[in-house]
């Protein structure tokens, strides 16, 4: 798709039917001209099992049958006519090894061979069909270096389903993964309660992990985008929380391969200082939206940032603030799903399309 010099101005946003039940911490796959959310918590703080399905079409959602895991956070994957929900948190708060998966044709829930230790926040990234994750952190809270792919389309009976790749130098959770050129770029994530600011790639020719220049600040939580020439890092807490959230916006251009530099500057930070935002890239324009700021409230404010020209545009605010949302770049429009509004945990739902 050739992005439109006014592509911005011909956005906007409008509410969408309410999910059946309100949750935080959903995730969100598309097959087949429809957006799945799986799990979350509800608003008592608990992981749920729920499964629905969003129909754009008709704007109408319908609850399917359950996974047999509650958890929340779950690494959602589309494979085929599958939903695979990987890992996540359990109702006690901890990593579960779950891997389930639901056939659509069938209404129904499989479980799989487990993973091989119960694991929470990893990366990960899909290709040729299989599931590629990345790092985690497991029930003694301490960050892995794992790096594994699923093939869920070739298990069968009790076969190991699991093929190990070469750990990730660097161990960590709370990360982000891209894939591009038969490289996947890992930046970013966790040991314990302290940001890392690594970022490393690993080329599946040469079977080999290659250490990238470190980002130029740590924060905890900030949002990753990847358009086709930059790695773009935003947002997030301070490294000393109690100094609030940052406007950080650091940008990386991937065609310098390990040689470059993550490039910042005071003209481009992000207008409004937030954390646990939405953040994509359309047409190779970063959109973010919703969040919190630092007076502690849900944020509707949505700007987009060009990289190219290294500057910002505010646009359309949301129907509803929200935080923590589910969200799915779909058939060019941003979908954004419950979360945490200003009354607390939320059905509320929207688009952003032109």
């Amino acid at each position: 798709m050739i992005y439109r010099k006014n592509m911005a101005a011909n956005f906007s946003w409008s509410s969408i039917n309410p999910m059946c039940d309100p949750r935080v911490y959903s995730s969100a796959v598309s097959i087949d001209g429809k957006i799945y959310v799986v799990g979350g918590c509800d608003k008592m703080g608990q992981p749920v099992n729920t499964l629905e399905v969003y129909d754009p079409s008709s704007n109408e959602w319908t609850s399917l049958k359950h996974m047999p895991s509650k958890r929340a956070a779950p690494i959602t994957v589309a494979i085929s006519n599958k939903i695979v929900a990987i890992g996540g948190i359990g109702c006690d708060q901890l990593p579960v090894d779950a891997v389930e998966f639901y056939k659509i044709d069938e209404n129904k829930w499989k479980r799989l061979q487990p993973l091989s230790e119960a694991l929470m926040g990893m990366a990960h990234i899909t290709k040729d069909g299989k599931i590629h994750i990345f790092g985690g952190m497991g029930s003694d809270t301490n960050p892995r270096d794992h790096f594994k792919c699923l093939d869920v389309e070739s298990s069968s009976g009790n076969r190991e389903r699991w093929q190990a790749f070469p750990p990730m130098p660097t161990a960590r959770y709370a990360s982000s993964a891209f894939l591009k050129n038969n490289k996947v770029y890992v930046v970013g994530g966790r040991q314990g309660k302290l940001p890392v600011s690594t970022f490393e790639v690993y080329d599946y020719d040469s079977r080999c992990w290659t250490a990238y220049p470190q980002m130029i600040t740590k924060r905890l939580f900030p949002s990753y985008v990847m358009t086709d020439k930059y790695l773009i890092s935003l947002g997030g807490l301070k490294e000393t929380a109690q100094q609030g959230f940052s406007d950080a916006c650091e940008i990386y251009s991937t065609e310098q391969q390990d040689k470059g530099e993550w490039f910042s500057t005071k003209k481009m930070n992000v207008p409004t200082k937030r954390g646990d935002f939405t953040a994509v890239a359309i047409d190779n324009k970063v959109f973010i939206t919703g969040g919190l700021g630092n007076q502690g409230k849900p944020l509707a404010s949505t700007e987009m940032f060009d990289p190219d020209s290294k500057k910002w545009k505010r646009l359309s605010d949301m129907p509803v603030a929200h935080s923590t949302c589910s969200s799915i770049v779909f058939q060019g429009a941003l979908y954004v799903f419950g979360g945490i509004s200003p009354e607390g945990p939320s059905g509320a739902c929207a688009v952003f399309k032109s």
